[in-house]
């Protein structure tokens, strides 16, 4: 793959994957209304698929596993919609479970959005941005893989050079994200599980120290 291929890549990428916030109805919507936004919105920035990607039934668990703040009224407003795009994103690495157990020290009472250690839209904007500064770094920081792998299947010709250079880009693209996915999963493991008190929950979800998570196994709470 050459850089110029990887580069428009990642510029198709930027403009179909993000829904501003301010793109976001800022009134009430009816549950139709919702998934017919979310669906059309989210389906523009992932491959062809027959089932949407949002359904009453999803809503309705999310809501029932207290993942979702339960709609006023019968109507879902603009944070119902930015944490269901959170969602979206979110499990394609993690497991709903893995998801629920991230939010809960952050959001606290689904019920209550006043309490929200981080408020919502700020989480929306700030995942957003991320994403945004990970495109922007990303060409520049693969093209060294890229050298790699160029250099290492430069004895092929031809149509076995090309074979060979996107499959081996594509194993260090899956190699890249299951690291990622890892580590992830290990923080969530090791400091937002269930805690048995009110007070274990503030120390393993507030006091994180990424220094002695990445040095060595995540301390034993007394």
């Amino acid at each position: 793959m050459e850089k110029a291929a990887l580069s428009e890549l990642v510029k198709r990428i930027r403009e179909s994957h993000e829904i501003r916030i301010e793109t976001i109805p800022d009134i009430e919507l009816y549950m139709d209304q919702m998934l017919t936004f979310l669906n059309q919105k989210l389906d523009s920035s992932s491959k062809t698929q027959d089932a949407p990607i949002f359904t009453k039934t999803m809503i309705n668990n999310y809501t029932k596993d207290r993942l979702l703040i339960p709609p006023k009224n019968k109507k879902y407003s603009k944070q119902h919609m930015m944490l269901l795009i959170l969602i979206y994103h979110l499990k394609g690495i993690l497991s709903i479970s893995d998801i629920k157990q991230l939010f809960a020290p952050i959001l606290q009472d689904i019920n209550t959005p006043e309490d929200d250690l981080l408020p919502l839209e700020d989480i929306y904007t700030t995942y957003l941005d991320l994403t945004e500064n990970y495109l922007a770094e990303f060409g520049e920081n693969f093209s060294n893989k890229l050298s790699f792998i160029t250099n290492l299947t430069s004895h092929l010709e031809g149509e076995s050079n090309h074979v060979a250079r996107l499959f081996l880009t594509v194993l260090v693209l899956i190699a890249q994200a299951d690291l990622s996915k890892k580590v992830a999963e290990l923080i969530i493991e090791g400091y937002f599980n269930a805690p048995e008190t009110t007070a274990d929950f503030n120390r393993r979800a507030y006091n994180i120290d990424l220094d002695s998570f990445f040095g060595q196994n995540p301390p034993r709470q007394k």
